[in-house]
């Protein structure tokens, strides 16, 4: 507070001060033997009360007071007549405000400001005139301080209001979206193939939304965070998506620029666009490019297919793998140094010409290796357990490779957690492989040599070899995993 407001303040309180004594009653003074406390008597007191007061106020020079509350009379009773009948002023301790001596209405508040003796410099407190202009500076910050909060509510349930209404509205938008501008994404996209899955996935679970990727964590729908947000992405903005409306709404977002809503994507739970009839088709004109589509866009289109069968492959078994660790034997998951080379163990099954169910074989023997081995070694922990996970699953592989010893077939069990989308592009995968098999174009009686039949007098078409019936379409797969869980041994 600077030189000035205190200035202004003092004057405040000189100012009430006057305007008191003006219409007050008339008082007398009577000065204590000690200088150090000054004793104003309410004028038209009686003379008992008065000495009453001289009594209980007398402070002596050796600096106590002259007598005990307790010699005077009933204590309550005197300093309720001696407070409503006096007051002292406390000659050596001035008003942080006004800088005038401090009034007290009796003793406690005299020790409290001033000390047991009197005699104690104030920083502290402020006179009554003082203290009733900060109390009423108190109430009016108070007060505005409650506008304040009160306006600030206002605005918040207002904000809160419009908010909700503009979320309804993109709500509303997004529901009235039939696909009728519908475009499906570039062959390249991973949303591309993953549509069949979500087909596949809304067809097993009508009149629900399609899942979010938080719903779907860890694995998502591929296993790979930033692919799906790929493909939601694209097959969005082809119109082959939309959002359900029992999205989270904190998944939405207003921009407080021009009022425009744009969404999270992790959170956010879809819908199919178009009737049933029109997303059957777009599936079969999807599973057909990848079929037969010529030129090196399907090529290519194909190839990305592969890779991510392939990818999605070793996450699976990689994530089976934590499981097995840290649900059966309590372990924790394989260690993140070594996660990479995992990756390149499990490539190195899958490469070998292992199929995945002889790859959950190959990572159920490597926990339970690790896991003997611990138990044969006190010195070694869980984490030392997980880590030798890898190590003895390469070591498995490369010896099943070299003596050729014939795996069976595990089908991953209930409590296995995959990438949803990969029974379905599994199956899509082998489809598309099944083509372009030499084997299966040598043993097709529709086509030549190199896969093509005529399909009219002047148009040769790739051959799918499958009766004409069902050539081209698509087999919908359940990605709910009913197998039963695998024997020990």
């Amino acid at each position: 507070m600077g030189k000035r407001e205190r200035r202004r303040k003092r004057e405040r309180a000189r100012a009430a001060k006057e305007r008191r004594a003006a219409s007050a009653p008339k008082i007398a003074e009577f000065p204590v033997h000690a200088p150090r406390i000054r004793v104003v008597l309410t004028a038209g007191q009686p003379q008992e009360v008065q000495d009453l007061a001289l009594l209980y106020w007398e402070f002596t020079e050796a600096g106590k007071w002259a007598r005990t509350v307790e010699s005077i009379g009933d204590p309550q009773w005197v300093v309720a007549t001696v407070t409503s009948a006096s007051h002292a002023t406390l000659l050596n301790s001035l008003c942080t405000q006004c800088e005038e001596p401090i009034r007290v209405p009796n003793r406690s508040w005299a020790a409290r400001v001033a000390g047991s003796r009197l005699d104690r410099p104030n920083s502290t407190y402020t006179c009554p005139d003082c203290s009733a202009v900060r109390e009423q500076e108190q109430q009016q910050e108070r007060k505005r301080r409650a506008e304040a909060a009160r306006a600030e509510q206002e605005r918040q349930r207002e904000q809160a209001e419009e908010r909700a209404r503009k979320i309804s509205k993109a709500f509303d938008d997004e529901e009235v979206k039939d696909g009728t501008d519908r475009a499906l994404p570039p062959p390249s996209s991973p949303g591309f193939a993953l549509y069949i899955a979500l087909a596949n996935h809304a067809a097993y679970r009508p009149n629900k939304p399609l899942p979010s990727m938080d719903d779907l964590r860890p694995l998502g729908w591929t296993g790979d965070a930033d692919s799906d947000v790929t493909a939601l992405r694209d097959l969005y903005h082809g119109g082959l998506i939309a959002l359900s409306r029992k999205s989270p709404e904190d998944c939405l977002e207003i921009s407080d620029e021009d009022d425009s809503v744009s969404f999270f994507v992790s959170p956010a739970r879809w819908r199919l666009t178009g009737e049933a009839a029109t997303r059957a088709s777009t599936v079969r004109e999807i599973t057909q490019y990848l079929m037969t589509g010529g030129g090196q866009a399907a090529h290519e289109a194909r190839r990305i297919l592969a890779d991510r069968i392939e990818h999605m492959e070793i996450i699976d078994v990689m994530a089976y793998l934590d499981e097995l660790l840290e649900d059966r034997y309590g372990y924790p998951a394989v260690p993140e140094t070594r996660r990479q080379e995992l990756a390149e163990n499990i490539a190195l099954g899958f490469i070998s010409g292992y199929t995945p169910g002889q790859m959950i074989c190959f990572a159920w023997r490597a926990a339970d290796t690790a896991a003997g081995w611990k138990e044969r070694n006190a010195l070694m922990g869980p984490p030392e357990a997980s880590s030798a996970a890898v190590t003895i699953l390469r070591g498995k592989i490369e010896k099943a490779v070299e003596v050729r010893h014939a795996i069976p077939e595990y089908d991953s069990p209930r409590w296995h957690q995959q990438p949803v989308a990969l029974l379905t592009l599994r199956k899509l995968n082998a489809d598309v492989k099944r083509v372009f098999d030499r084997s299966v174009i040598d043993a097709c009686p529709d086509c030549d040599h190199q896969g093509w039949r005529d399909a009219d007098a002047e148009t040769l078409t790739r051959c799918v070899h499958l009766p004409a019936s069902t050539s081209g379409e698509p087999t919908v797969t359940s990605d709910v995993d009913d197998t039963p869980v695998p024997p020990d041994f």
